[in-house]
């Protein structure tokens, strides 16, 4: 049967949860066997970004499209709002649509792997057999944003996409065959909000960093992930506002690493002493290689989060609250607490060998539980499970 994988995000350059997993899915898929990517660029994605991707896939027939313009999107959300609604489609989703791609897959047959949640909107009209793998349920987040909103004009507009998200993704799951999830808890969401568990629990996994050699430098800490993710600023604000400065009066310094930081946050984290804004950074190896541990400070957000792996693959010990550590077993290199002043005690409360302990856990969990080749048999597993895969067909090539 042939197979036919889509992701409306570019997985070059991985700075971000989105395209590692994409690409961790992409990579694992391809050492089993061949298929077609249909895959949306990214306005800045260049040629040599593309060709590097048919590089890391051998094997696998890689088709780029163009993200279709907005007819009025000089206007900006005045002009972007009225034409997602028209279609359907929460305008971040819009955004990443691709009507050439769309045209293209009426004219397949087989199963579909369809990557995020953006990839919904490509179901109808298709023959294919689609099974959709899901980072987010966005019916509960959508909601959760809601929620956080600041002000009044932001309460409206989080409200006018909790209705549009949750009724286009009730609409994309009537049309997938089978889903996945990274968590149980996930699972319970889908199930809460559209009465249906899903079909697989398929957490995330990350590399472990050949040659990486941890250098912890005490009372050094950091914070990993994008900024432009509003449940991850959130949280850090939190953190600084109600937990920071306990920590600082012992002596620890703080960097934070991330893609998108806004002039507004700059100030705001410009206020707490010893915080660093380090920004994106294209190896992370080097920056986490001081950390003694690693804060994770999240009260909202979906599924397994790929910051708390990474930061375990670097054997930094994790501090996290329970949303930041959601679909990881317990642990010896985790410690959870729910509030800014519990998880400065839990870290007050480690000795340097409780810390040492920690960071020698922490590859060792991701090797047995969240590692590439476990991924692989998860996700291999689990996609001849629903039908997607053959379990008759291609073995994995040699070396693979």
């Amino acid at each position: 049967m042939e197979l036919t994988v889509v992701s409306t995000y570019f997985p070059l350059p991985a700075d971000r949860g989105d395209p590692v997993r994409v690409l961790m899915m992409l990579r694992a898929l391809s050492r089993v066997r061949g298929y077609t990517l249909s895959v949306v660029r990214r306005p800045e994605t260049t040629g040599e970004q593309v060709a590097r991707l048919r590089e890391l896939l051998p094997g696998v027939e890689v088709r780029d499209f163009p993200a279709t313009p907005y007819r009025l999107g000089r206007l900006g959300p005045a002009g972007r709002y009225p034409e997602a609604l028209a279609a359907g489609l929460p305008p971040w989703v819009r955004t990443r649509y691709s009507a050439a791609l769309h045209a293209d897959l009426r004219t397949r047959t087989g199963a579909g792997l369809a990557i995020g949640e953006a990839a919904g909107a490509y179901f109808p009209g298709t023959g294919l057999r689609w099974h959709w793998d899901k980072a987010n349920v966005l019916s509960a987040s959508a909601r959760q944003d809601a929620r956080e909103a600041p002000g009044f004009v932001d309460r409206l507009r989080a409200r006018y996409l909790t209705r549009v998200s949750g009724g286009f993704e009730s609409r994309a799951l009537s049309r997938a065959a089978t889903v996945s999830v990274t968590s149980t808890e996930e699972s319970a969401r889908l199930a809460r909000y559209h009465g249906r568990a899903a079909d697989v629990t398929l957490p995330s996994c990350v590399e472990i960093p050949a040659g990486h050699l941890p250098r912890p430098r005490e009372r050094t800490l950091v914070w990993l992930g994008s900024f432009a993710y509003r449940p991850n600023v959130l949280g850090l604000l939190r953190f600084l506002d109600e937990g920071w400065a306990a920590l600082h009066r012992v002596g620890y310094t703080m960097t934070l690493v991330g893609s998108g930081p806004s002039a507004g946050l700059r100030h705001a984290v410009a206020a707490h002493p010893g915080v660093e804004l380090a920004g994106y950074v294209e190896d992370l190896a080097p920056v986490l290689a001081p950390a003694r541990a690693a804060m994770v400070p999240l009260w909202s957000g979906a599924g397994v989060k790929l910051k708390t792996l990474t930061l375990l693959a670097h054997a930094v010990p994790v501090f996290a609250t329970p949303a930041g550590a959601e679909g990881i077993p317990p642990s010896l290199a985790v410690r959870v607490a729910d509030s800014p002043a519990a998880l400065a005690g839990q870290l007050l409360s480690c000795t340097a060998e409780d810390l040492d302990r920690m960071a020698h856990e922490a590859p060792r969990l991701i090797e047995r539980e969240f590692s590439e080749r476990r991924f692989a048999q998860r996700l291999v597993d689990a996609l001849e499970r629903v039908g997607v895969l053959d379990p008759t067909g291609p073995v994995p090539r040699e070396g693979s």
